[in-house]
């Protein structure tokens, strides 16, 4: 009988953002989904002093899905060689070179700065290795909401209005109230806030600084928030049905509502659009997902205003596999399952086909 060789699929998660530990629990529920007939894996966890360890697949099991309560969980220390030698092909080494995994495609599982914004994808593209998801271009321009709208705004997108306030700039709020103060450059809603009045403005300006000294200011939509998932493995472009997020218990989706207090918001899947509307908002979708060069695989958010129109919020390029996330959830309906996702993302990865 034949030996089948697997894929060898090295998975990095974990990472230095506020985000670390939704990255954490993302991947354990991949790991958990995968089809370990088809796929070699290892692990590698980044932890918050930017190390890089080599973690028993059966200790990340072991984390809590409340972010809360989750712990990095601790390994081996590992070293990255990009360029080949003699002996050795890139990949991860322990300092003995006696624990050593050279990966044919890796998997960044790394939300927010350092992990979706394009850093992480050059460390990758270094060393000539496939990685699932958007390049370092296309990752880059998503993380940042700002570039993220003002190149879709030249492709004729419509987006939710936005001022921009670098730090030492003069706060001025063009919109009047309420309102949303945000940092640019991060994700999970973190350093997000609703501002009612003025008198709230230069606090929630102060919050936002502590995640970049880029801020958004937005006008506070009346409408509905909703989302669609999209995938492109080279052979298959697909916009899921839509999703709907309901907030019941705060003023907007914040990190808590996501991740922490399970009956602070209702996800609508799917959610209830008449047929033109479903695809005209798929429609935009591809066309955001196309316009920012992304590949394999995104979630993008928009409201839906008063008067029916889609306004582009935010796009993310790495999205979150939670058990609450909305991406792996839509992707279901579709059609397509989790494990076949998974296995779909990372051999087009492998083959160059989402390019």
């Amino acid at each position: 009988m034949e030996k089948v060789i697997r894929t060898k699929v090295l998975f990095l998660c974990g990472g230095i953002s506020g985000e670390h530990e939704i990255s954490l629990i993302s991947c354990k529920h991949i790991l958990k989904a995968i089809n370990r007939s088809e796929f070699e894996l290892g692990l590698i966890v980044i932890d918050k002093a930017r190390r890089m360890l080599w973690v028993d697949e059966s200790e990340l099991h072991k984390i809590s899905d409340n972010p809360k309560n989750v712990k990095t969980p601790l390994g081996q220390e590992m070293l990255f060689q990009a360029y080949a030698s003699q002996t050795r092909g890139p990949g991860f080494y322990s300092a003995d070179f006696q624990t050593f995994f050279e990966p044919d495609v890796i998997f960044p599982i790394l939300h927010g700065v350092g992990g979706e914004d394009g850093s992480i994808q050059g460390f990758i593209q270094s060393a000539g290795i496939p990685y699932v998801g958007a390049s370092v271009k296309a990752a880059s321009l998503a993380m940042d909401k700002a570039m993220t709208k003002a190149v879709c705004m030249e492709a004729d997108i419509p987006v939710v209005p936005f001022h921009i306030v670098r730090a030492g700039d003069k706060l001025e709020n063009p919109f009047g109230y309420p309102c949303f103060v945000k940092p640019s450059e991060e994700g999970s809603s973190l350093g997000v806030s609703r501002v009612k009045s003025e008198a709230d403005l230069k606090v929630a300006y102060d919050e936002a600084l502590k995640f970049g000294g880029k801020i958004l200011i937005e006008p506070a939509i009346v409408g509905r928030e909703i989302e669609i998932a999209v995938f492109d493995d080279g052979k298959e472009f697909l916009a899921s049905p839509a999703g709907e997020i309901r907030c019941l218990k705060s003023d907007f989706y914040s990190y808590d509502a996501k991740y922490v207090h399970a009956d602070a918001a209702e996800l609508i899947i799917p959610a209830t659009l008449k047929d033109q509307e479903l695809k005209e908002i798929q429609s935009l979708a591809k066309r955001i997902f196309r316009t920012l060069d992304c590949r394999g695989l995104a979630r993008v958010d928009f409201f839906m205003d008063a008067n029916g129109t889609f306004l582009l919020n935010e796009i993310n390029s790495m999205p979150g596999f939670t058990p609450i996330s909305m991406y792996p959830k839509l992707m279901a309906l579709a059609g397509l399952d989790y494990a076949s996702l998974l296995s779909r993302l990372i051999h087009a990865a492998r083959s160059g086909d989402s390019k």
